[in-house]
C-alpha cells in the first residue's frame, strides 16, 4: 500500500479550525482557508499538515480531525515573520513531501521556503508588487492637506508615513519570495503575469478559490431583497476604494434618492483607541462621509461570520466592488455565488472572474439599480 502524501501548508492567519483546540480567539477571518483545509484532508492519499503564524509564546501543536496543526510564534516587524528555529522545527517534526506556501507577501512565508530543500509550491495571494503602484488607491495627499479637515490632513501624513515606512520595505522581500519559487499557483491572468514579470523560470498552475461554505446554500433574494440597497465588502484600506463608491452614491441619489450603502465590516470611530478614530483611512471615510452628507445612507454592519455575510448579502439589491487594485476578490465571488447582480471596478483579477454584461455589469451602477435590467 503506497504511504499518503504528507502536504505542510503554510498560513499566515490562526484557522479557525484550530483556535479553540489552541485557546485562541476565534478570527472571523480565513473562512475558505479552513473550508479548503477540510476538503483536502478528505482526498484520499494525502495527509495534511497545517503551519500558522499565531499569538502565541511558544511553539505549539494539536491535532483536529485528522490534520496537525502548527502555531508558530508571531516575530519580526508587525508580526509577519516566524524564527528560523521554528521553522525549522515544524518541517523536521511533519517531514511533508511537498510543502505548500500560501501568500508571497508575508515574510514568514520566504522563512519557510528558505528553510526547505524539497518539493515546493507558492501560491499566490496579494502581490504586494503589483499592488504597490495602488496602494493609496488614487487618493491624493497634497489635495488633502489643502483640504485643511484635520482628519483628511492627518490621514494623508499617516497613508504616506505608513507606505514609505511599513509598506515599501515589504517589496523586496516578497520579490525574493517568488524568485526562489519553481512552481506558482494563481487565479487570475493577472496573478499569472505578476509571477511571470518576477519569475518567469517558474512553472505556473492555475487553481480557482475555494469559498465559504455557507455561500454555496444561500440565494439572492431577488424581488424579495432590499431595494437599492448597495453591498461593498471592505472598508478596511485605502486600495478597496470605498470613497469612490461614496462619490458614485451621490450621483445615484439624484436619480435614485433612497440608495443606501452597506459596508462589511466594523463602523470607523468604534475603536477605543483615540488616535485610530483620528487618523488613518477609515477616520477619512467618516470625515467624507460627513462632508457629503452620507450619515443616514451609509451603514456598517460590523464584522460579521461566514452565514451572517452571506445573509446580509443575499438581503442586498446589488454587490459593488470599487477597488482600485485586486487580484481575485473573495467577495465577488461570493456575490456571484449567490446569484446576485455585481458591479465590478476593471481592476487587477476581476476581469478575469467576471465577464462584461453577462456574470457582472462592470462600471454600471446607474444602470442597474433600474429594474427592467433585473429581468
Amino acid at each position: 500500500m503506497t504511504a499518503p502524501m504528507r502536504i505542510l501548508w503554510t498560513v499566515n492567519i490562526p484557522l479557525p479550525a484550530a483556535c479553540e483546540a489552541l485557546g485562541l480567539p476565534a478570527s472571523p477571518f480565513g473562512g475558505w482557508l479552513s473550508t479548503m483545509t477540510l476538503r483536502l484532508a478528505k482526498v484520499p492519499g494525502v495527509h495534511l499538515g497545517v503551519a500558522m503564524r499565531a499569538p502565541v509564546e511558544a511553539l505549539r501543536s494539536v491535532e483536529v480531525d485528522g490534520i496537525r496543526y502548527y502555531a508558530l510564534p508571531q516575530a519580526g516587524e508587525g508580526g509577519l515573520d516566524a524564527r528560523a528555529g521554528n521553522c525549522a522545527q515544524v518541517l523536521a517534526d511533519f517531514k511533508p513531501d511537498l510543502l505548500h506556501a500560501e501568500g508571497s507577501e508575508m515574510a514568514y512565508t520566504r522563512r519557510m521556503l528558505q528553510a526547505w530543500q524539497g518539493a515546493s509550491l507558492l501560491s499566490l495571494q496579494g502581490v504586494i508588487n503589483g499592488i504597490e503602484p495602488f496602494h493609496l488607491g488614487g487618493l491624493r495627499p497634497l489635495r488633502m492637506l489643502a483640504s485643511l479637515r484635520p482628519r483628511q490632513m492627518l490621514t494623508a501624513l499617516s497613508l504616506v508615513v505608513n507606505k514609505w515606512l511599513r509598506f515599501n520595505p515589504r517589496l523586496r522581500g516578497e520579490r525574493e519570495t517568488i524568485g526562489m519559487a519553481r512552481h506558482i499557483m494563481g487565479r487570475t491572468p493577472w496573478d499569472r503575469a505578476q509571477a511571470w514579470a518576477i519569475n518567469p523560470a517558474a512553472g505556473y498552475h492555475h487553481c480557482g478559490r475555494t469559498l465559504r461554505e455557507p455561500f454555496y446554500t444561500t440565494r439572492w433574494q431577488g424581488a424579495d431583497s432590499d431595494r437599492h440597497v448597495i453591498f461593498a465588502g471592505n472598508a478596511a484600506v485605502a486600495l478597496k476604494g470605498i470613497h469612490v463608491l461614496l462619490e458614485a452614491l451621490v450621483l445615484l441619489r439624484r436619480d435614485y434618492p433612497q440608495a443606501r450603502l452597506v459596508i462589511a465590516g466594523e463602523r470607523p470611530g468604534a475603536q477605543r483607541s483615540r488616535f485610530k478614530r483620528m487618523v488613518g483611512y477609515p477616520a477619512y471615510l467618516m470625515d467624507r462621509i460627513r462632508q457629503l452628507g452620507l450619515e443616514s445612507q451609509v451603514e456598517f454592519t460590523g464584522v460579521l461570520g461566514a452565514g451572517e455575510m452571506a445573509a446580509r448579502m443575499a438581503r442586498s439589491h446589488v454587490y459593488a466592488m470599487a477597488s482600485i487594485i485586486e487580484n481575485s476578490p473573495n467577495t465577488l465571488g461570493e456575490a456571484m455565488m449567490l446569484g446576485m447582480p455585481c458591479v465590478s471596478s476593471y481592476a487587477g483579477g476581476a476581469p478575469g472572474m467576471a465577464r462584461d454584461e453577462l456574470q457582472d455589469l462592470l462600471d454600471a451602477y446607474r444602470a442597474i439599480l433600474q429594474p427592467e435590467q433585473l429581468r
